[in-house]
């Protein structure tokens, strides 16, 4: 309800009283006193420079609710409740006891401390938060692809989550048509500053249950139609358009039921290994009825067992010799998580910009991550390089793994060719694990990185692209994986024969086409190996 006005300069005390019932923020944000109250004020200063610098914060009472300042960009989504501010905040509360918790992204140190007030007092509160690591002076710079805060909040969200990239997803399609659309301006990408941009044409296209899932179409110059519905257009049409646009194509979660069909059909840059269903808060198990494929795995039902399920399926991709990077995304807006909790950091060997960030990117110079940083080479080459072992592994290799977290880690693994390859964990050691190891490869393959912190409420971990070894010229395919696939599009093309949901023959031909398609490689794939 909004505040009653009077037209005298002099309310009467019946006037005064119903705007104090009415607007008692009003009277907060004035400054004015009421019995009992205090003020409360927060900047927050960067520990190593002194200067102030933009944040996100939580604040609550003794039984746990949320306070909100007023003139402050806030977010309530489930159990995440949180504001930021570019410069503190100054709020007005009852007399009490509070919880002041501030976050900056994944790169400095979560503070939280309780703040009493007492009545009639004025307290002012800094907060020195310490940056435990700085990703951009190592040359990495973080991105998360599925975004849905609104655009003219972009600016200030990635100052305060210290994130240099993301997408401020306008155009969304969910199920039958749009949620929203894109704005008229045609302006693409903005600057926020030199290491912060985000862009305002991208497309999320997301038809679950009975749809094919969810792809988004990022790097995109102009908005792009959509005429369809739920279980039409196929997504290799749409994908197909969006990379003719210049677009680049995330599968934003890897075990949507169409994933396996568009990475066969070359309609995928990158592959959603850590996605929304990893927030603060804990990991949703629910899938079916959102319409990802079946768990076959009974430890894929836990939380730890929700990101083990993501990797088995990217690994099964890895086998078939598809070069895929990984992503992250959180989906902020429409999931209980800030921006930036899952993120993907990219490696840059020139200047931060738009444009370098994708390229980078694309190449598979990344990791996904809501926690621990991790970082992976072979003689000196990281993610999305490529070694020739020349000599059939007479020579060997070395490789090396770090893991750091501001947490508690607990297992850092090397993964060759699907299995676990190397492990070391040191649960009561500092944030700290590494690898540095000497092997001989005499066989095409590939090897990640991966690395998880000690279980909490949540699961935290981290996952590079991978590193590619070659020896001489036979791929590496794993026929089992090949087949796996193939009984995937098998599952998918019966359920699509019975389904009602078409609106004509011509569409549901159009779908089985999609499927069959790709199920033709993955027959070829599953075909065992010449010499």
């Amino acid at each position: 309800m909004g505040c009653v006005h009077h037209n005298s300069s002099v309310p009467t005390r019946a006037v005064a009283a119903t705007l104090l019932f009415l607007c008692p923020w009003l009277w907060r944000a004035q400054g004015q006193a009421t019995e009992g109250e205090a003020n409360l004020t927060v900047e927050v200063r960067d520990k190593g420079s002194g200067k102030p610098i933009p944040a996100r914060f939580y604040l609550k009472d003794e039984k746990g609710a949320a306070q909100t300042p007023p003139g402050v960009i806030s977010y309530s989504r489930g159990e995440e409740n949180h504001f930021i501010s570019a410069r503190g905040f100054t709020v007005r509360l009852p007399a009490g006891t509070y919880t002041l918790t501030v976050e900056r992204g994944t790169e400095y140190r979560r503070q939280s401390i309780p703040v009493t007030l007492k009545a009639g007092q004025a307290l002012r509160q800094t907060v020195l938060m310490d940056r435990w690591i700085d990703m951009n002076h190592r040359g990495w710079y973080s991105g998360d692809l599925h975004n849905h805060r609104k655009p003219e909040e972009m600016a200030d969200i990635l100052l305060a989550e210290d994130l240099n990239f993301a997408p401020a997803i306008t155009d969304w399609i969910y199920e039958d048509g749009p949620v929203s659309r894109p704005p008229a301006s045609k302006q693409a990408v903005v600057q926020a500053d030199s290491r912060h941009v985000y862009s305002l044409l991208d497309k999320e296209i997301e038809r679950l249950g009975n749809g094919p899932g969810a792809v988004i179409l990022l790097h995109l110059a102009a908005p792009m139609a959509f005429e369809g519905y739920r279980v039409f257009p196929s997504d290799d049409i749409l994908c197909s358009r969006a990379h003719a646009a210049g677009g680049h194509v995330d599968a934003e979660k890897v075990v949507w039921r169409d994933v396996a069909a568009l990475v066969a059909l070359n309609q995928v840059d990158t592959l959603g290994i850590l996605h929304n269903k990893f927030n603060p808060h804990g990991v949703d198990l629910e899938t079916l009825r959102w319409g990802m494929i079946p768990r076959d795995k009974p430890i894929y039902n836990t939380p730890r067992g929700m990101a083990l399920w993501s990797m088995d399926i990217y690994y099964r991709f890895l086998n078939c010799c598809f070069r895929l990077p990984v992503s992250a995304g959180s989906a902020s807006g429409v999931k209980a998580s800030p921006p930036g909790y899952n993120r993907v950091y990219v490696h840059l060997d020139s200047p931060f910009s738009y444009e370098n960030w994708f390229k980078a990117l694309k190449a598979g110079r990344s990791f996904a991550t809501n926690g621990p940083m991790l970082f992976l080479t072979i003689d000196g080459k990281g993610p999305g390089s490529g070694l020739s072992l020349f000599g059939s592994g007479q020579k060997p290799v070395r490789i090396r793994a770090e893991a750091l977290t501001a947490g508690r880690l607990d297992r850092l693994e090397i993964i060759y060719n699907g299995s676990v390859f190397k492990a070391v964990s040191d649960p009561r050691g500092p944030g700290r694990l590494s690898i540095d190891m000497e092997q001989a490869f005499d066989s095409t393959g590939w090897v990640v990185a991966r690395c998880f912190e000690q279980p909490d409420q949540t699961i935290r971990f981290a996952h590079t692209s991978p590193i590619y070894l070659q020896a001489g010229r036979r791929a590496h395919i794993v026929p089992a994986d090949a087949r796996f696939f193939m009984d995937w599009i098998d599952r998918e093309i019966g359920f699509y024969q019975e389904s009602g949901d078409f609106r004509s023959p011509d569409d549901r031909d159009q779908m089985l086409y999609f499927f069959r398609k790709a199920r033709r490689i993955y027959s070829v794939l599953s075909r065992p190996a010449g010499p």
